[in-house]
């Protein structure tokens, strides 16, 4: 069966923030932006790898074993930059040790085969959906002017839309993969189309300030 191209867009969507940054012309990216482009960029190379290893051995799991630590790990770091206090600033840093013992521990001991799927990358999306919610809300109540123009705004809620999306997909597929493979299907469709949504999104964080403030007129 050929995979529809939606599926194909989606994973090259995550292009999109990289190919922006490279159109800023001089302009500095923020600091916790560049660390969400290192995420998309391990996101596009952990799938090449996978294809490959895929290809080569048939085994490609372990790959996202190593990649889904290290871009949680990306992610809140990046995050941790849009704080607002030293306090949250220290708990999204303190989280990535911890989230990544969490995950070797799950990973090591006796388990069922399909415990990361079905368990430890939904949790490492939920941690990250969090994040991403709580960055938004809060930078959202204590800033006094308009937001649209700040790069954490686009990219909070690309980053709130991609892991929502995470953390739903899996058991709303395992669920219904027996009595309604049809209904599968179309949400991982519309999965697809919601991941291109949301590194659009992002795309528009990393190109933010869109336009230049109004100067002026003469004095």
């Amino acid at each position: 069966m050929a995979i529809p191209l939606v599926l194909h867009a989606a994973a090259l969507s995550q292009a999109l923030p990289l190919l922006a940054a490279l159109t800023r012309r001089g302009r500095p990216l923020p600091t916790p932006a560049r660390w969400i482009l290192a995420w998309c960029a391990l996101g596009l190379a952990t799938d090449l790898l996978s294809l490959v290893v895929a290809f080569e051995q048939g085994e490609n799991e372990w790959v996202q074993y190593l990649a889904l630590p290290l871009g949680s790990a990306f992610v809140l770091w990046g995050l941790s930059g849009w704080q607002a206090t030293e306090l949250f600033r220290l708990a999204y840093r303190f989280a990535i040790p911890a989230l990544v013992v969490a995950t070797m521990v799950a990973l090591l001991v006796p388990h069922r085969e399909p415990l990361f799927d079905d368990v430890v990358a939904p949790f490492h999306a939920l941690v990250l959906l969090t994040a991403a919610l709580h960055t938004l809300l809060h930078r959202t109540l204590l800033s006094a002017r308009t937001i649209t123009r700040e790069p954490w705004l686009w990219i909070g809620l690309g980053l709130s839309l991609y892991f929502a999306g995470s953390v739903a997909i899996r058991p709303f597929a395992q669920a219904l993969l027996g009595s309604n493979p049809e209904w599968v299907r179309q949400a991982w469709l519309a999965r697809a189309w919601t991941t291109i949504l949301a590194f659009g999104l992002i795309t528009t964080g990393i190109l933010c300030p869109l336009f230049r403030r109004a100067s002026g007129g003469p004095s």
